[in-house]
This record gives C-alpha cells, structure tokens and sequence, in this order.
C-alpha cells in the first residue's frame, strides 16, 4: 500500500494475505463519515485482525489509520520508505517463491480452518493434509535438503 486505502479500497487491502505499507500510507474506514456502516467485508476482516473492540473503535471513528499504527495493530506486515515499497514486496514475493509451494498451500487452508474451529478439529484436519504433503516431492528434497545441509529446490510436485 502506498497512499490511502479508504472504504472497500481498506477492505480489499485487509483481504490479502501479506501487506507492505508505506509509512506515509494508512487505511481509512470512511463509511461511518457519510452514514454508512463496513462494506465488502470490511467488519469481518478487520474485527478477525484486530478484535472487536478496536475493530468497532476504527470502524465508528470515520479516522486515517497511519502506517505505524496499523503495523503495531499487525494491519501491514512490514512498514517501509515509499521509495522502498516496490523493492521489498519484490524480495518478499521472490522469498516465497523458493518455498514449497503445497506447503504453503496447506499452511493457508489450515490457518483459514483455524479461525473457524477448536484445537481438536483443527488437529485433526492439520494431521489429514500433512498426508496429503507426504507423497510430495517436494518433502523428498526438503527432507533431502537438510540431511545433505543444502538449500532445497522445491518444484512444487
């Protein structure tokens, strides 16, 4: 994000996975400033991201919520210069990328199922998609990786 993020425009941002914010940016919940209430999503994303209370306080304060202090909330995980915006989402994007990718795929679904069901169930379902990754090759030259102390080269099969 660089500049304001404000009504859906603030929802859509929450709805991504991983945000980079420029200092200078910053959401705004503007509804409220023209007799509206949260639209697209927008009470559900926030209030899972940062509780009720504060949801309820940013959503009825019709107010800009600045870079910090979206990323003290965890409303942007990692706050930059705008000059250095493009350049860190780059790196970050490429980082991921050298991952495994089902692992990845699996640790999204199986943080998504969290939100929604007790330890027990989410146990349970952690346990049936770690089978599924078992048969991967990518766990073959994870695994391999390490016992030979190099960097894996996942393909994501």
């Amino acid at each position: 994000m660089n500049g304001t993020a404000a009504g859906v425009g603030a929802a859509f941002a929450l709805a991504c996975d991983f945000r980079v914010m420029s200092k200078e940016s910053a959401l705004l919940y503007a509804f409220i400033n023209i007799g509206l209430g949260p639209d697209g999503g927008a009470s559900w994303l926030l209030s899972r991201q940062v509780g009720y209370s504060k949801a309820l306080e940013i959503a009825t304060g019709g107010k800009r919520v600045l870079g910090e202090e979206c990323f003290k909330l965890g409303l942007t995980n990692k706050l930059v210069e705008s000059n250095e915006i493009v350049d860190v989402a780059k790196s970050w994007a490429i980082e991921l990328s050298k991952k495994p990718t089902i692992g990845i795929g699996i640790t999204k679904q199986d943080m998504i199922f969290s939100l929604n069901n007790d330890l027990l169930s989410t146990i349970e379902f952690e346990a049936k998609e770690q089978v599924a990754a078992f048969y991967s090759e990518d766990l073959k030259e994870g695994v391999t990786a390490f016992l030979e102390k190099r960097k894996a080269n996942f393909k994501g099969k």
